[in-house]
């Protein structure tokens, strides 16, 4: 195997591991290191290949901790949100705003991290705009986890139920995004090498991840949530 095949693969398992603990966050871990390797373009629609199979593995372990229709809300906004922020990074200049969004997420990470609680309930309209900004910071700004993780740690749900949530969030998103780069032609021969590489250790990781889940207690599976958002947060401002 190329060495770059190798190195991909270590990465993508990497966070694969990840997500498949937290229910999150194998871009957070995968899209850095393997801008180093390969152009943004070809490692966009390959991960969405990568995250929908991902989710789709997870979902098949944790579909009986969700309910999906008290969720609704939150899916279908989410993909009207990504949709409208994958137009927004074509047309519109979205420094300011992803900065923005960085600064947001770790104040509010840090204020959950230490005990406090917002009073915003899981209802309806709350989920919608909740899942707008979540799909938007998807399709724009490359920081969609950090929004719905924390509404929903804000929620003190069970650690099985937040993970199942999350992936049924990101398995709408995912499918939603290889639909709309197969319809722009994005899926050529040149992609599936690296494809198969990439799914194969992301599901060896996120079969890990899942085994390592089940014996994490609850405090420390909450912290290690908050502190891949805050990190994700700092991580982009010190890009500025």
């Amino acid at each position: 195997m190329p060495i770059d095949y190798l190195l991909a693969a270590m990465i993508m398992f990497a966070g694969a591991l990840l997500q498949g603990i937290t229910g999150f966050g194998s871009g957070l871990v995968a899209v850095p290191l393997l801008s180093l390797l390969l152009p943004l373009t070809l490692i966009t629609p390959t991960l969405s290949i990568v995250n929908l199979l991902l989710a789709g593995f997870l979902y098949l372990k944790l579909h009986s901790y969700v309910t999906i229709r008290d969720w609704r809300p939150l899916v279908i906004s989410g993909i009207g949100g990504s949709l409208i922020g994958t137009f927004a990074l074509a047309h519109i200049q979205l420094d300011w705003l992803q900065r923005g969004m960085a600064i947001f997420v770790v104040v509010v990470g840090i204020l959950l991290w230490s005990g406090l609680r917002f009073q915003l309930p899981a209802t309806a309209k709350n989920q919608s705009w909740i899942g707008i900004l979540a799909g938007f910071s998807n399709g724009a700004l490359t920081l969609g986890g950090p929004p719905i993780v924390l509404f929903l740690s804000n929620q003190q749900l069970a650690i099985l139920t937040f993970r199942a949530t999350l992936t049924v969030f990101f398995l709408a998103l995912a499918t939603t995004n290889v639909l709309s780069f197969g319809l722009q032609g994005r899926y050529t021969v040149d992609l599936w090498p690296w494809v198969t590489v990439l799914v194969a250790s992301a599901l060896l990781g996120a079969w890990c991840g899942h085994k390592v889940s089940l014996q994490l207690p609850e405090k420390w599976f909450r912290h290690l949530t908050l502190s891949v958002v805050i990190g994700a947060g700092l991580l982009v401002l010190l890009q500025w």
